[in-house]
């Protein structure tokens, strides 16, 4: 398969994805005109956001995998991705650290920022590990992978810190 059959292949299955999820944002809306109004329109204007969104998110899998076992020849990008997840889950790890050292609320802009990061870490450490686990998995190169198990081992204790938050009263993260 040439380059570019495997493009169009990669945008087909993004339009694939995009259509479906206008569809299912559609499917809901049609839906629930049917049902009684109660003043919620943003609330409803917000369930057919995460309906297309979840439905394009999903179905945007296929081709990401698919994108991405095309550049398994391209040991460059695999070793910038790897860097880049290291880096990522290093400073996850720093942001979500940080409250043991920071003890008030975040006063500056830059405080706030690390402690939406740690946030945003403590919540997406399922996404992360899974998505690490997956590059590590189709990885080209024993270098590449072992960064990218470095990548993984970051998230399992960020993992650990995102349970001991929310399963252990008054812990400090």
């Amino acid at each position: 398969m040439g380059r570019w059959s495997k493009v169009g292949v990669v945008i087909a299955g993004y339009v694939a994805a995009v259509v479906a999820g206008v569809m299912a944002g559609w499917l809901y809306d049609a839906r629930l005109e049917a049902m009684p109004y109660d003043t919620s329109g943003g609330m409803y204007a917000a369930g057919v956001m995460m309906a297309s969104l979840g439905v394009f998110l999903v179905l945007s899998l296929a081709p990401t995998l698919l994108a991405l076992w095309f550049l398994r020849p391209h040991t460059r990008f695999w070793n910038a991705l790897a860097v880049s997840s290291i880096a990522f889950a290093l400073a996850g790890l720093a942001a979500v650290l940080a409250p043991l050292v920071v003890r008030q609320p975040p006063q500056n802009i830059g405080l706030m920022l690390l402690s939406m990061l740690g946030l945003s870490q403590l919540l997406g450490v399922p996404l992360w590990l899974g998505a690490f686990m997956l590059f590590a998995f189709i990885a080209p190169t024993r270098q590449v992978r072992r960064k990218l198990v470095l990548a993984v081992a970051v998230e399992v204790v960020i993992g650990a810190c995102a349970a001991l938050h929310w399963f252990v009263p008054r812990a400090p993260f």
